[in-house]
């Protein structure tokens, strides 16, 4: 009997320690919250989220491709990167993107029939003034070939206004948000997609094309063209400035002629006189500069080298690249700043990825996303129409859920198998409070666990839905998981979205200290999982290369 009774509490014993042990096993997807808690300690203790942000904002200023704030806010990351610890920081071609332009100087004032300064900024790409020139303006709408006619011969040398006044309304709402319950709600409905009817056969608002418009102004030899900030974004002297017209002809096309984006306000002003029958003089010098000997785009990239998976990948970043209005500081040096601390504090953690942790600073996203579709396609693959290298942005704008086309294929390359995902910071300064899936079904579980613990934190939504318009795009196109956060739109829209408001002061440290957080902890889960994250369907089939090549 006591032999038997001591083998019943041997296997006892056995069994409760075996039963230990396993409960000691963390679930592949369950959350990390110690390691979370170490990188809420450093991020918040030791942040230098704003010192990111500030150089590459303040000190390097607006950042179109190819200009040299842009290469000089490369050079830095790349310098600063290193000085991080992390591994490889290199500039890299991203493929052939257009004209590099910058701003060097503006200056523009009505003298009569009283003086008033006027804010007012070049649209990108377009030329310099001869000189400073002043004049009466004249108001001259085109709208057709039978007003090109009417005023052919006239212009030349003229301050051409180019539309009409347009009204100013009081503002009942509150400029700046955060996301409320309503909000998140409304979130976490997926609507089901429907195809939208078929537009009309209409050319566009004005019946004439944006290459025609510059042609005739450019044959004019006008003095230089100025039209009113649009009415998308918030009036009060915010100005917005950027370049859609030409639907990605505009970074292509020599020779525009000097164009000013004016302030509403005082443009309304100058309308307004004019139809008194007063004269008026304005006094305008505009310098711009096209830069030309390179045209090719170039990415920023940096890692924290893997361990037993290091030929396994995860990503992050966003896009270094900016208007020129303000200095692209929540759009996007803000998600730079981002990643560049998320990585940060896990370099200072000491932490040793599984999968190799890779961040990247974007190029040309405002013009087409053409740093990470580049990137992309050199990397991972592209479609037997070279879909992301040569993509048409009409054929895109016209497109119904099918951004690749008529493909009939994907041309994999090796390292299409060996990413796990990207997670893109790209909606403003505001903290994150969930991530945009991308339709992809399989994940949903996996972050619901990852996110028990970011509660706190305000990071409570997964939204089934896709986000359009930023550099997670080209992964998803080509089946790779590319994320979104869902962040507080704070005053992103209509005040700082590419207008001349978008500058430092308009960041919210706090905001921003939580996000590189957040960002470190999903990048941290998603390079220390056993498997890679999963990936949704893909509409097209995938070639994969033959081994050894």
């Amino acid at each position: 009997m006591s032999i038997r009774r001591s083998f019943y509490a041997l296997t006892l014993i056995l069994l409760t320690v075996s039963l230990a042990a396993h409960a000691q096993v963390r679930p592949a997807d369950t959350a990390d919250s110690a390691m979370l808690n170490r990188i809420w300690i450093e991020g918040t203790n030791n942040s230098r989220v704003m010192e990111h942000l500030s150089w590459i904002a303040d000190v390097f200023g607006p950042r179109i491709p190819g200009s040299p704030a842009y290469n000089k806010a490369a050079d830095w990351a790349v310098k600063r990167f290193t000085e991080l610890g992390l591994a490889n920081a290199a500039i890299e071609p991203s493929g052939e993107l257009g004209l590099g332009w910058s701003c060097e100087y503006v200056s523009a004032h009505m003298t009569a029939p009283s003086y008033m300064p006027i804010l007012a900024y070049p649209r990108p790409w377009t030329g310099s003034t001869n000189g400073k020139i002043t004049g009466s303006p004249l108001l001259a709408l085109i709208s057709s070939k039978a007003d090109m006619e009417k005023y052919k011969g006239k212009l030349k040398g003229a301050i051409v206004l180019l539309k009409d006044p347009r009204p100013v309304h009081p503002n009942f709402n509150a400029p700046a948000k955060r996301l409320d319950d309503r909000d998140l709600k409304e979130l976490l409905d997926t609507p089901i997609p429907v195809r939208p009817a078929k537009p009309g056969g209409a050319e566009g608002e004005s019946g004439l094309k944006w290459a025609e418009l510059e042609e005739f102004f450019k044959a004019e030899e006008v003095g230089c063209l100025v039209e009113p900030s649009s009415g998308n974004r918030s009036d009060f002297g915010t100005v917005s400035v950027d370049a859609y017209e030409g639907n990605g002809k505009d970074f292509l096309t020599r020779g525009q002629s000097p164009r000013l984006i004016m302030a509403v306000e005082p443009y309304n002003r100058i309308c307004r006189i004019l139809d008194l029958k007063v004269p008026v003089t304005l006094e305008i010098e505009v310098r711009t500069k096209t830069y030309d000997q390179d045209t090719q785009g170039y990415d920023v990239t940096a890692e924290i080298p893997g361990m037993d998976k290091k030929d396994e990948l995860v990503m992050l970043g966003g896009h270094l690249d900016s208007w020129t209005g303000g200095t692209g500081a929540v759009d996007d040096a803000a998600g730079c700043a981002v990643a560049m601390e998320a990585v940060r504090i896990l370099k200072a953690l000491g932490v040793k990825p599984r999968r190799t942790i890779r961040a990247a600073f974007w190029t040309g996203e405002e013009e087409g996303f053409f740093g990470s579709r580049g990137y992309v396609a050199r990397h991972f693959g592209d479609t037997d129409k070279q879909s992301l290298a040569k993509m048409d942005f009409e054929i895109l704008d016209k497109s119904w859920r099918n951004a690749l086309g008529d493909s009939r294929k994907l041309l994999a390359k090796p390292e299409y198998a060996k990413i796990s995902g990207y997670f893109n910071y790209d909606n403003g300064s505001g903290r994150i409070r969930g991530v945009y899936l991308q339709e992809n079904f399989q994940v949903r579980p996996i972050f619901e666990e990852w996110m028990k613990p970011l509660k706190d934190l305000g990071v409570t939504v997964l939204a089934l839905q896709n986000t359009e318009g930023t550099d997670h795009l080209p992964f998803d196109y080509i089946g790779i998981p590319g994320f979104q956060f869902i962040q507080d739109p704070l005053d992103y829209f209509p005040g700082l979205h590419h207008t001349n408001q978008d500058v430092y002061d308009h960041a919210v440290p706090e905001d921003l200290i939580q996000s590189a957080v957040v960002m470190a902890y999903f990048v941290y889960q998603t390079a220390m999982r056993e498997e890679m994250l999963p990936r949704k369907p893909l509409a097209i089939p995938v070639e994969m290369p033959a081994k050894g090549k």
